[in-house]
């Protein structure tokens, strides 16, 4: 669905033209339109409310409609509350969601512009054409969303959330993961910096007095003050450094504890040794709690972490035939490390490779589900395609190979040709 506006300034009154279009399906070429609600806000340059939330109906191919009393041009905030599962297309100028982040009482569409302008900066600057002006104007933006008392602290643990590399790897193809990887910590960097007082007041503030509670407002509380911990030491200084070993050490819960070991983990160092450490010595004897800390490890993302990661394979706590253990170390890995897992020299894929044959041998199904992290060679840049259609090739060869893992990568490699 596509969105234009012309703003009648002398009139006072902005009209905004909407239309459909629905793609042909087998046996239907041609689609009638669909009743489509709307709903539209409209506000000024500041984030001020011109008019509430009304709907629109579109029911026909296209439809213009006209809203009176718009004292001056505005900021269209359409959809709002996601009123209808279409994608949408505006003429909107980019700066307009600048406003929409910081000042949308809409909560949905606060979050979509939020997502699409950290898309948008970090696949600009992967491009190798930085757009530094924008970075310090999402970092602004962000700081007047996260002040905003009308929203709560879970949505704002969720807005302080980047799209992952994974998915940024989706939308422009091909992708080079170690560039998007750099974009991506170059705008959490620059967002700390900007907002050093903002986040380090915030994660005093959020700290839980009392006992552990398992209220929403709680776990939101939680949630938001391990988010801004996380953000606050991509600046790794070594205020950032004490103040996620120490948010740590005074972890009362679980919770805590395993965003104090993140954060960490983005750091490294022997603060984060002796972080992970002390957790093994602790809960040594869960298994589930062990499973989170061979996850954990296996996202770190520096780079020797794959030396760390096979050396896990080895530690006396890591049983391969597992599933559990089995996922959280090599599919964590393989899924939630992009930048290790797509390391130029190719041993990330060699590892799960490796890791998928031996399983293979005694859980096909649990050695089927790594293939797709191969499967997908064809979005990427050819020094990487190259490498991951090579580690398929390889598995495709081995003799008494399982059914399932034998069709699943000889489809990958067929499918992307």
């Amino acid at each position: 669905m596509a969105l234009t506006s012309v703003y009648d300034a002398a009139a006072e009154a902005l009209d905004i033209t909407l239309r459909q279009e629905t793609p042909p399906t087998p046996g239907q070429p041609i689609k009638k339109p669909l009743p489509i609600p709307i709903a539209i806000g409209l506000l000024d340059d500041d984030g001020g409310i011109l008019t509430q939330t009304q709907i629109v109906v579109l029911d026909d191919l296209a439809r213009t409609v006209r809203i009176e009393g718009v004292a001056r041009e505005p900021v269209i905030s359409a959809l709002r509350g996601f009123s209808a599962p279409v994608i949408l297309t505006t003429d909107a100028p980019a700066k307009d969601r600048y406003v929409i982040l910081a000042s949308d009482t809409d909560l949905f569409n606060r979050w979509e512009a939020g997502q699409c302008l950290a898309q948008d900066l970090i696949l600009t600057r992967a491009a190798g054409a930085p757009d530094e002006v924008g970075e310090e104007r999402f970092a602004e933006a962000m700081g007047r969303a996260l002040r905003d008392d009308g929203a709560d602290h879970a949505f704002k643990a969720l807005l302080l959330t980047m799209p992952s590399e994974n998915d940024l790897a989706m939308v422009r193809t091909p992708a080079d993961p170690a560039a998007i990887n750099t974009a991506r910590v170059a705008l959490r960097r620059r967002m700390s910096v900007h907002l050093h007082d903002q986040l380090g007041s915030m994660h005093g503030a959020l700290q839980e007095a009392g006992d552990f509670s398992t209220r929403a407002e709680a776990a939101g509380r939680r949630a938001l003050r391990n988010a801004v911990l996380e953000l606050l030491v991509a600046d790794p200084s070594a205020v950032n450094i004490d103040r996620a070993a120490g948010h740590f050490e005074a972890a009362a819960n679980m919770t805590d504890a395993i965003g104090g070991l993140s954060a960490l983990l983005l750091i490294g160092g022997d603060r984060l040794e002796n972080a992970l450490a002390s957790f093994y010595a602790k809960w040594r004897d869960e298994p589930l709690v062990i499973d989170k800390w061979f996850q954990i490890q296996a996202r770190d993302a520096s780079p020797g972490a794959l030396g760390r990661i096979m050396g896990l394979t080895i530690h006396p706590a890591f049983e391969a035939k597992n599933p559990n253990r089995f996922r959280a170390l090599v599919s964590a890995f393989a899924m939630n490390n992009p930048v290790r897992f797509h390391d130029p020299s190719g041993e990330g894929y060699r590892f799960v490779a490796d890791q998928l044959l031996a399983a293979d041998a005694y859980n096909p199904m649990l050695a089927s589900r790594l293939v797709e992290t191969l499967g997908g060679w064809a979005r990427y840049a050819p020094i990487y395609s190259e490498l991951m259609r090579g580690q398929l090739e390889r598995i495709v060869a081995i003799d008494g190979l399982s059914k399932n893992v034998f069709e699943l990568a000889s489809k990958a490699l067929i499918a992307a040709e």
